[in-house]
Parts: structure tokens; C-alpha cells; sequence
């Protein structure tokens, strides 16, 4: 069973492509090569689900056309129009460019949350990456739910082998 913490977002489904089954993939990130990727996870009723991909060709700067194994009708390839479309980790990690440390926003789940001067913000619990700003979603210590941006300039330090990160909080986000 494939779980939820092997797995990284890449794209969504937007469509059906023609009529022998291929469909059109959105990708959110640029640095992933989706023609090199052996195949993509959906999650189906609850369960996620691997496709082994059978071509791949560009459509435009972030999109794809991609064949399915088994997906032969516009009909089926249908029932995924808006599916998330998620790669394993370790596979992302072996198609990287060599300068790329493979290291995932998705990776921060689980990190200590921290503000510049050492005091704890919280745990990140999960990251809302369903738009193009992405959020660190962290559970402070006093048990609300703050949002952060996971942007650059917001962001001091990242500590991999102590699982922390540090945030240098925007304007605006004065609760902490």
C-alpha cells in the first residue's frame, strides 16, 4: 500500500485529450521531467493508486498530454478530471537535476516551527499547496492553526537534521 508521506503533489488532471484515452495534466512545478517519471499516484475512493504512464508529450509551458496504461476511451479518462496527481518521493528524487537536493515542501511535515529570536511556533502539520502561494500549516503551542507562507524571503533557515525551520513572519501574521 502506497502511503501519503511516500507522495508529493505534482499536477492536476484538467481533461480528456481526444478519444483514445489520453488526458492533460497541469504540472505545479517546472523542475519536474513527467516523461521521465515511471508513473503517477491518484487517490481512488480513498485508496492511492498507481498508473503506469505509456507517452507523454508537451502541450504547453506547464502541461502535458499523457497516456495511461488501461485508460483507452475519452469516457474513462474522464473520471479523473480534477484528480490530484501525485509522484513517490523516491522517484522524484532520481529524476532531479543533479543540482536539486530533491528536497519537497511536503518534507517540512513534522518540522519545528521557529522565529528568529529561537522561540517556538509550532509543528507544521500539513502544507496547502492546492494554489500557487504555498502555506505551512502549523499547530503552535498554544493549539491554534497558524498559516505561514512558505516563501523565500519569509523563510532564515532550514535545519534538516534537526527538523526545524525558521521564519522571519510577514507583516500582517501578528499572532506570533
Amino acid at each position: 500500500m502506497i502511503k501519503a508521506s511516500e507522495l508529493t503533489a505534482i499536477g492536476v488532471i484538467i481533461k480528456p485529450h481526444g478519444v483514445k484515452g489520453e488526458m492533460v495534466i497541469d504540472l505545479r512545478d517546472d523542475r519536474i521531467d513527467i516523461g521521465r517519471t515511471e508513473c503517477i499516484v491518484m487517490d481512488i475512493d480513498g485508496i492511492n493508486v498507481p498508473f503506469f504512464i505509456e507517452n507523454v508529450r508537451q502541450k504547453g509551458r506547464e502541461s502535458y498530454i499523457i497516456a495511461i496504461e488501461g485508460i483507452a476511451s475519452d469516457t474513462r479518462a474522464a473520471e479523473f478530471n480534477g484528480k490530484t496527481v501525485y509522484a513517490l518521493r523516491e522517484h522524484l528524487a532520481e529524476i532531479s537535476d543533479d543540482n536539486d537536493d530533491g528536497f519537497y515542501a511536503s518534507d517540512l511535515i513534522g518540522f519545528k516551527a521557529m522565529k528568529p529570536d529561537g522561540t517556538s511556533i509550532g509543528v507544521i502539520d500539513d502544507i496547502e499547496d492546492s494554489t500557487i502561494n504555498v502555506l505551512a500549516i502549523i499547530h503552535s503551542d498554544d493549539d491554534r492553526t497558524v498559516y505561514m507562507p512558505l516563501a523565500d524571503e519569509f523563510i532564515t533557515d532550514i535545519d534538516p537534521d534537526c527538523r526545524t525551520i525558521t521564519f522571519d513572519a510577514p507583516e500582517g501574521i501578528d499572532s506570533l
